[in-house]
């Protein structure tokens, strides 16, 4: 019998965020190729709507607990380095290293058509804008070289 090795922590989040990517942009190449630009923000549409749902589903309607929770699954399945303050009427998520934007990196020097711009266009405008709008929040983003600022905030 061979012994199945453990995969250190750092390892373990880049094969998430690859089979994270693959999935997605998988997905959303194919639904582009078949159903054209209406079929995937349709589809961008439902799964946005699916993640504000669940996160009503959750209880957590509060600006601050959706940017803990999507803090947390940013720094634990993706790696990515994050913190999350509060200020007057509003909670920043600070990536000062994002564990997803480093993955676009990776795709585009193996060859891959995906660049880190255009997946931080597409993180933010067709999914969570879309997300914060379902949850009557308003988002606010500044991009920097590495990661971005999240602004949310209760319409």
């Amino acid at each position: 019998m061979t012994d199945v090795p453990d995969i250190p922590l750092e390892q373990i989040q880049q094969r998430v965020v690859a089979m994270w990517m693959g999935s997605f942009y998988g997905s959303s190449g194919y639904v582009a190729r078949k159903l054209g630009k209406k079929g995937l923000r349709e589809f961008q549409g439902n799964g946005a709507r699916q993640v504000a749902a669940t996160f009503k589903q959750l209880g957590l309607e509060k600006p601050e607990d959706v940017a803990l929770a999507m803090a947390t699954n940013d720094k634990n399945l993706f790696g990515s380095v994050v913190v999350v303050t509060e200020g007057d009427g509003f909670v920043e998520i600070k990536r000062s290293r994002c564990g997803l934007m480093d993955g676009a990196k990776s795709f585009a020097r193996v060859g891959a058509s995906l660049i880190a711009k255009e997946h931080c266009k597409t993180c933010v405008e067709s999914h969570w804008r879309k997300v914060f709008s379902d949850l009557k929040m308003k988002l606010d983003v500044e991009h920097t070289e590495d990661g971005c600022v999240m602004r949310i905030s209760k319409q």
